[in-house]
Parts: C-alpha cells; sequence; structure tokens
C-alpha cells in the first residue's frame, strides 16, 4: 500500500532522538507520525486523480518534509488565504475518503490540517517558526512539516545510520549477545574481517559496545 510505504520511507530517512529518564527512555522524532500520517492521507483523497502520469510527491529534507500532489483546493480558492480552522471538510474523492476514515487513518469530518498543526506542536523543541505551511495553487496542494530540533544529550538510535548488514549485524546480537564474530560471518556469509569492520564502525556510533576481551564476554546494545 502506498500510504504504508510513505511512512516506512519516513522513518528510514529521518531522526529519532531520545533522551534518558530515571524510568526509561524518552523517544524524541523529528516529525509527529500522526502529523505526517495526516498530510499523506490528506493528499491522497484530495488529489486530482484526472490529471495523468501524477503523482503525490514525498520529499525530505535536512530541516523538513514537503508533501505536493496535484489538484488546488476543491472550491477553487487558496489556502494560504484562508483560516485553517475554518476550512471545510469538501472533498474531491468522497468514496476514497470513506474508506480511509473506515481504516481509522483520518477522522469523517473536520479538516486534517489543524491536526497536522497540533500534533507537531505537541513535540518537544517545537518553536513557533515550525508551524506547518499549506501552499496551493489551482493545479497543486502542498504541506511542508518542519522538523523540531534534537535537544543536547539526546542519543540519536535512527535506523539509517547503519547500513543493511550492519542492521544484520544488530539482530544477530539482539538474539544471541554472545554471538562472535566468526559466527556472524559465517551466518551473513561474509569474511571475518568484514564483520569487524562493521561492529569497530557500529562502537564508535555508540550503537553498541562489548563487553569482555575478544571471544569472551557479550556484546550490548545501547538504550
Amino acid at each position: 500500500m502506498l500510504l504504508r510505504e510513505a511512512m516506512n520511507f519516513v522513518k528510514s530517512n529521518t531522526k529519532r532522538g531520545w533522551e534518558k529518564l530515571p524510568d526509561g527512555r524518552k523517544n524524541k522524532p523529528e516529525y509527529a507520525e500522526r502529523a505526517v500520517l495526516e498530510a499523506m492521507v490528506n493528499h491522497f483523497i484530495h488529489r486530482d486523480y484526472t490529471v495523468m502520469g501524477s503523482e503525490v510527491h514525498l520529499d525530505i529534507y535536512d530541516d523538513r518534509l514537503a508533501v505536493t500532489s496535484p489538484g488546488g483546493m476543491y472550491n477553487g480558492m487558496l489556502i494560504q488565504d484562508l483560516d485553517i480552522a475554518d476550512v471545510s471538510s469538501e472533498r474531491r474523492n468522497p468514496i476514497l475518503a470513506n474508506v480511509m476514515a473506515q481504516l481509522d487513518y483520518m477522522e469523517k469530518r473536520g479538516s486534517g490540517l489543524t491536526r497536522i498543526c497540533n500534533e507537531t506542536k505537541a513535540l518537544d523543541g517545537y518553536k513557533d517558526e515550525l508551524k506547518p505551511v499549506f501552499k496551493s495553487t489551482p493545479t497543486q496542494f502542498q504541506t511542508i512539516i518542519y522538523a523540531t530540533s534534537v535537544t543536547q544529550n539526546v542519543g540519536d538510535m535512527s535506523e539509517t545510520k547503519l547500513t543493511e548488514r550492519q542492521q544484520k549485524i544488530l539482530n544477530l546480537i539482539k538474539a544471541s549477545p554472545t554471538i562472535t564474530g566468526k559466527q556472524m560471518s559465517e551466518t551473513l556469509s561474509v569474511s571475518q574481517r568484514t564483520i569487524e569492520r562493521d561492529l569497530s564502525a557500529m562502537q564508535k556510533k555508540g550503537v553498541l559496545k562489548h563487553e569482555g576481551k575478544d571471544n569472551d564476554g557479550k556484546w550490548v546494545i545501547s538504550e
């Protein structure tokens, strides 16, 4: 499903920081997942499907993500000229909207734009200048959601820091913390030297550490 693929793309290409607390840890993502979901759903149900060869575009930059789709406001107005709190819930594709509502991806009534703003505002590190921006022309609609700043003393366990093989190594260690480099190399069908390079890189990134010497001891994944 395109919506699921879009959300996975955002998760794998954005940072998800965290802060240690006395009773656990608190996640501090760059974007509110529900805000991004609401934006994607909004663009899928409001896009103009009569424009052949067009599609919904999701672009991620260092400080923001932008979703753009063909088709402006259904009533012909420009979103930047309106108060989003007063935007009506007119839908270009009511059947698709009802399906999304039944799947609990959106509410049946009311604008999702306000929810995008509220979910973003609830994130730690939010500032007024990071308020989502909505733009439209007669032929397209765009939603821009800005990344919240990552506070100091926050770790970054984003999987984008790891290569595909390093992620596989992490999964092996989760399953067996005492696994050796030789065992990993045999399981992943790569040289032991390659495994050692990956393990060294992962330790430098702070993803894991080794307790013990050589083959004695175990791997510990950073929390």
